[in-house]
């Protein structure tokens, strides 16, 4: 591996880890102009899919992580 490889790599690590530093120890609170941050079930999720569609004028984003 040359050396820019390795700083590449060493980058990507760091990167990584500090994306589950910030999953596991950021900010568990949303702003104060947002709604509060709630624990998506399948008991709610027709609450999420209400607030889905009502923003259907800008631009929206599910991101679904995974620990496996």
């Amino acid at each position: 591996m040359t050396k820019p490889q390795k700083n590449f790599a060493l980058a990507i690590v760091a990167l990584l880890l500090f994306i589950v530093g910030m999953a596991l120890w950021g900010p568990s609170e949303a702003p104060p102009t947002q709604s509060p941050l709630v624990k998506l079930t399948s008991k709610n999720f027709s609450d999420f899919e209400s607030a889905f569609d009502a923003a259907a004028d800008s631009p929206r984003l599910v991101l679904l992580l995974s620990p496996t």
